[in-house]
């Protein structure tokens, strides 16, 4: 595949989600990367802060404040963990489910209309491909720019 075909893949979707998003926060006090943290603890409930930035790729510092506003909106807690007291696990409440829920559900609405036209066995297939993608980019090695 062209890198300017995958790149413009990648952006033009991942605007689409930036719009719908940013229509569905519109009026909270919650940005970007809160909805997408709110997105993963919705799947994930029991993450510590750890692991969502695994997921996410996002430093410590956009993770604790964005859990800091979530955690004043109702929509999470945090606990410590009790196997490692400097870790916080990150629970869901149910206005948070609720709120998730929500929100995946206009995704799921968009992805009809974006997988229109695709087949069943088309998108078994694009599911099988996108998760071989996904676990190749972990191997990406990143060159160091101070050399």
């Amino acid at each position: 595949m062209d890198d300017y075909d995958l790149v413009g893949f990648a952006v033009r979707f991942m605007m689409q989600r930036k719009r719908l998003i940013s229509a569905f926060l519109k009026g909270k006090d919650l940005n970007l990367a809160d909805s997408i943290i709110m997105m993963i603890v919705t799947k994930h409930s029991g993450y510590n802060q750890e692991k969502i930035g695994e997921v996410t790729l996002f430093d410590g510092a956009i993770i604790a404040r964005s859990l800091k506003k979530l955690e004043a909106q109702g929509f999470v807690t945090r606990e410590v963990d009790e196997t490692n007291r400097r870790r916080k696990i990150v629970q869901i409440t149910e206005s948070g489910k609720e709120f998730g829920n929500k929100l995946r559900s206009a995704f799921k609405e968009s992805n009809e209309t974006i997988y229109s036209g695709i087949t069943e066995e088309e998108l078994k297939q694009l599911d099988v491909i996108m998760a071989k993608v996904y676990a190749n980019l972990d191997k990406v090695k990143i060159p160091d720019s101070n050399k």
